[in-house]
């Protein structure tokens, strides 16, 4: 059964950092950590039968078997030495994972040093092996193993499977809760799952890894943040494939059944009783904690979009250029622009309706307002691109510009100085050269404008603004930089 949410996409412009940051220690804990137990297995089998632990132990092993599992040793007795690969398996598997046969073995062998020295050798290689070294087990409940193991997996589909679910849960919530305490609550559902499974398998030596249990644990948590909030769902019910829209928290009774029933039904390899402890404590702690006041992010949960008035003029604006009613979509634009002086979309927009006629009025006026926004352009690289843009195109339409007064190519200059754009840079210089502009930022223009031209190879450009500077502003730093460089 598979029932998971398809309300919401990721927003790329403020990734999941936490959420693709757990996906990624995951991963390579799976891949560059747990893909050496192979070699580990194999190394501590080696040293098993190498070393002649195989030998010794086999008796004991047989009469274990008589005690735990007669019908083993009957079977194994019954074939004789065609069971030997399948009786030397079972024994390592045994040996290296029954802590009972463990305890036995010692308890009957311990007065042999040899024996002794190479049990204690295979121990060491058997739990380097990640199963042993960082899983859960019921039976010893190691306290760093309550974490550890939320970051093992049992196999690449196991790792698949929680992975796509922590993504599809994890964004989401990061997003809604922030990011700090969607961490805390994610490991504190792994521990509340690894919690419920150990009280369920109280003295048996089964353990458990996976992340299973603090991805159950977002579960809870989104149907607390979303509660009795209709959202969409995605469901695979044997052969029924669809999807639904209904109260988030009509799932959770559903989940957790599913949970319990799992649980009651044989042992499937699932840690049912993880999941159901990761669910409840994370439904449980996410909402008492929201009751007692965390702040999350409504207009995120709720769908509210406060720019939405914005992008509705946008398209108004857009609808009436369409239709060729270009005075309405004018003013529609003026007026946005007005509201949002500082918006570039606003500005883009109401430069896209006055260029349609350049020769007008209207294009020059809108022209020179938006060029004297550059300075606010530095904190809106939006603005900025659009003032370089409109820049490039005004100084190069080869008609009049009467929107470059002495004050706006005063302003813009600079700017396009940093970006080395030359072309428009050099004529807002003539501009300024034309009207016998004394200001104090000159001998900078000019500076800026011949080392551009210089780096543009065009030699008698640079030339000329390098002799208007010392011809104009003898005096000034930048001309005495430039007199020092010529002797040099």
């Amino acid at each position: 059964m598979i029932i998971v949410p398809v309300e919401n996409r990721p927003d790329w412009k403020n990734p999941p950092v936490a959420t693709l940051l757990l996906i990624l220690v995951n991963v390579l804990i799976f891949f560059f950590y747990q893909g050496k137990d192979p070699q580990r297995v194999e190394q501590s089998y080696r040293w098993y039968v190498e070393s002649g632990l195989y030998e010794r132990e086999k008796e004991p092993f047989r009469h274990y078997l008589s005690r735990t599992k007669p019908e083993l040793r009957e079977d194994l007795d019954a074939a004789g030495d065609q069971a030997t690969p399948q009786l030397r398996d079972a024994q390592f598997q045994y040996a290296a994972y029954d802590s009972q046969f463990s305890q036995a073995l010692h308890q009957e062998l311990d007065g042999d040093p040899e024996w002794r020295e190479d049990r204690s050798r295979f121990e060491q290689l058997v739990n380097s092996v990640s199963g042993k070294a960082y899983a859960f087990n019921a039976r010893e409940a190691r306290w760093d193993t309550w974490i550890t193991s939320m970051f093992l997996h049992g196999d690449f589909g196991h790792l698949l499977g929680n992975m796509v679910f922590l993504f599809l849960f994890g964004f989401a919530l990061e997003i809604a809760i922030g990011r700090g305490v969607f961490l805390l609550l994610y490991l504190c559902s792994g521990l509340g799952g690894t919690l419920l499974f150990w009280m369920s398998n109280l003295g048996t030596d089964h353990g458990v890894v996976g992340a299973s249990g603090a991805i159950s644990g977002l579960m809870g948590m989104y149907i607390a943040v979303y509660g009795l909030r209709k959202i969409n769902f995605f469901y695979n019910v044997i052969f029924f494939t669809g999807q639904l829209r209904a109260p988030a928290l009509i799932v959770f009774p559903i989940w957790v059944g599913y949970e319990l029933f799992g649980a009651s039904n044989g042992n499937d390899g699932i840690a049912h009783w993880a999941h159901t402890g990761g669910l409840l404590f994370g439904y449980v702690l996410l909402a008492l904690w929201m009751r007692l006041g965390l702040k999350y992010n409504r207009d995120f949960v709720e769908k509210i979009d406060h720019d939405a008035p914005f992008k509705s003029a946008l398209s108004r604006i857009q609808e009436l250029v369409v239709k060729m009613k270009l005075d309405e979509a004018r003013q529609a634009a003026a007026q946005l622009v007005k509201a949002h002086p500082h918006d570039a979309r606003a500005w883009r927009a109401l430069y896209g309706v006055v260029k349609i006629s350049p020769e007008s009025r209207q294009y020059h006026e809108t022209v020179h307002a938006l060029f004297k926004q550059a300075g606010n352009a530095a904190r809106d690289p939006a603005l900025q691109e659009l003032i370089e843009e409109v820049a490039h195109a005004y100084t190069g339409n080869g008609g009049a510009t009467p929107a470059l007064t002495e004050s706006v190519s005063l302003l813009l200059a600079p700017r396009l100085g940093r970006v080395e754009h030359i072309k428009p840079l050099a004529v807002l210089a003539e501009r300024l050269l034309e009207r016998q502009c004394r200001h104090e930022m000159m001998p900078r223009i000019l500076q800026s404008v011949a080392n551009l031209s210089a780096k543009a190879r065009l030699t008698a450009q640079a030339q000329r603004y390098r002799d208007q500077l010392r011809e104009r502003f003898p005096d000034s730093e930048e001309a005495r930089q430039l007199a020092t460089h010529t002797v040099a």
